[in-house]
């Protein structure tokens, strides 16, 4: 008999966190917003519809958070310096995702060029009023 724990509801939360950062703050650097629109239509960094095991066990919950954490972590390095090692620390953080029944698609590639147009958006949302009454 194995004894395994299940994840807590605090986890749910982080990881529930860490995919509205993907969606919020990492896609929109690479991708347009109706590609975005059709990750959320397909399921993208949600469960697989044939996983029963998704964050079943306290060890999964981590794994998913981990893998999270370290894919945002290349994309944001990604644009100061190219490390050889990143595409492979990447594919397998993918593969881990996915074998916990994490649905996302991508490759290495898919993050290689910057959206310009989504990019020159976000950064107008970032700029400070110069009057309070044109806000």
């Amino acid at each position: 008999m194995k004894t395994v724990f299940s994840s807590t509801e605090e986890q749910e939360q982080e990881i529930a966190s860490l995919v509205s950062r993907f969606y919020e703050s990492v896609f929109p650097k690479y991708f347009t917003e109706s590609e975005i629109l059709h990750f959320r239509e397909i399921g993208v960094l949600e469960p697989n519809q044939s996983s029963v095991t998704y964050l079943a066990t306290l060890r999964d919950a981590f794994q998913v958070m981990t893998c999270l954490q370290v894919l945002m972590s290349i994309l944001d390095k990604q644009k100061r310096v190219m490390e050889p090692k990143s595409e492979e620390l990447f594919q397998h953080n993918i593969t881990l995702l996915n074998e916990c029944g994490i649905f996302f698609p991508f490759y290495y590639d898919h993050f290689s060029s910057i959206n310009h147009e989504a990019n020159s958006d976000m950064q107008m949302m970032h700029i400070q009023v110069a009057n309070q009454y044109l806000v």
